[in-house]
């Protein structure tokens, strides 16, 4: 097949989206089909530095445009002169952005809509209804249960088959090839039992919780990978423990020797998680991060909350820990330094759940498998309406 897909992301960011996206994109191409990728992104910009940064080793064609504004992006023009080119037409567009779907994708090519939060802004709200009501339009993937549950209480015309679920995933092979645990790129004491973080800095993410913990358990060393420049001042203005350190912002294809370096690995989700708009998405996020958590092979802690257990159960792939009781999860990494076996058996089923149901290539899979069956749907339906009318 050959797909278009609007990403409504710039590249390269610090922004686990642009994981998602560049992530996708390769596991669709891996998968056989011609991928054209658009995105914002600098000016002089190489689509070779974008892959390297990412680690992306199954090329496919990358689109960059500087241009931002809303609801022209350019980097969508194309699809203005699409039946006017000579080139294959699209057989999907598949997209995060609902404007610049509902603005520029032709009436005759299938649309799905790949939705991380429900739509924000009259804009926003305004273009998924548009989407909704075009004849084109396939269906929507969320990341979670708890959005596709939200998206259907919300909008009364969306029905469940309309709506396919597929959490976040990792890829494997970038943990297999990574170093393995190299203590020496670490901050801290040598021989330190080690407990890491990596992911946004935003509040609500965790690093205070963190903070918290650091000073409970001077005797372990926490690392904390992610963060703007502005955020890591913030951060180093403040009375921090002794035994946290800051690494700020890595490229996406060095975190895994980093998290293969830790004897633990938080998520620390608050119940009142934001991103860098303000917005809360604390009750549909499937973060990207367990998934490389579990990749890596590392014992997870994580905070309990209610979209967590769409992804992990307590005591059998991770402990969950009450999101905002400093004291519970001090405990708890003193239980699994106490208990290698417990941490080893953990990690085991993990990494085994990662394997079977949340890799990038099996997620691409599952998404145009359900495009498939959307297509084979509407084309059932469409005969119906034609037998009935030729009956009538």
């Amino acid at each position: 097949m050959h797909i278009l897909y609007f990403s409504g992301v710039t590249l390269p960011s610090t922004q686990a989206a642009s994981v998602h996206v560049m992530k996708m994109a390769q596991a669709f191409a891996k998968a056989g089909h011609d991928i054209e990728l658009y995105a914002r992104g600098k000016p002089g910009v190489r689509a070779e530095q974008v892959f390297a940064r990412y680690g992306i080793d199954a090329p496919f064609t990358l689109h960059l445009s500087p241009f931002v504004k809303i609801p022209v992006y350019s980097d969508a023009k194309p699809l203005r002169k699409i039946k006017g080119r000579r080139t294959k037409r699209p057989d999907l567009v598949f997209g995060r952005d609902p404007v610049a779907l509902a603005l520029f994708c032709p009436s005759d090519i299938p649309i799905l809509f790949e939705a991380d939060a429900p739509p924000e802004g009259t804009s926003g709200h305004w273009a998924f209804l548009k989407l909704l009501r075009q004849p084109n339009f396939r269906g929507i993937v969320t990341q979670s249960d708890v959005l596709k549950q939200s998206l259907l209480h919300r909008y009364e015309s969306l029905s469940a088959e309309q709506v396919f679920v597929a959490h976040d995933g990792a890829d494997l092979k970038e943990f297999i090839f990574a170093q393995e645990s190299d203590a020496s790129i670490l901050k801290g004491r040598p021989g330190a039992f080690n407990v890491g973080y990596a992911g946004s800095l935003h509040p609500g993410k965790g690093v205070e919780l963190i903070e918290r913990i650091a000073k409970i358990c001077p005797e372990y060393d926490f690392h904390v990978l992610g963060g703007t420049k502005w955020q890591l001042h913030k951060l180093r203005g403040k009375d921090l423990p002794g035994n946290m350190y800051l690494y700020g912002y890595k490229p996406h294809v060095e975190i895994p020797a980093y998290l293969k370096t830790f004897d633990v690995v938080l998520a620390p989700y608050q119940h009142h998680a934001l991103i860098r708009t303000g917005r809360n998405v604390s009750r549909w996020v499937s973060p990207m991060k367990l998934f490389e958590y579990m990749a890596a092979g590392r014992p997870i802690l994580c905070s309990d909350l209610p979209v967590i257990h769409e992804i992990l159960t307590d005591k059998k792939n991770a402990l969950l820990i009450p999101a905002a009781e400093e004291q519970k999860w001090a405990q708890k990494i003193r239980f699994l330094q106490q208990n290698p076996a417990i941490a080893a058996r953990l990690t085991e089923q993990a990494h085994a759940d990662l394997g079977a149901k949340y890799t990038w290539d099996k997620r691409a899979l599952a998404v145009l498998d359900f495009f498939a069956r959307s297509e084979k749907l509407r084309r059932h339906a469409r005969y119906m309406q034609e037998h009935l009318k030729s009956r009538a």
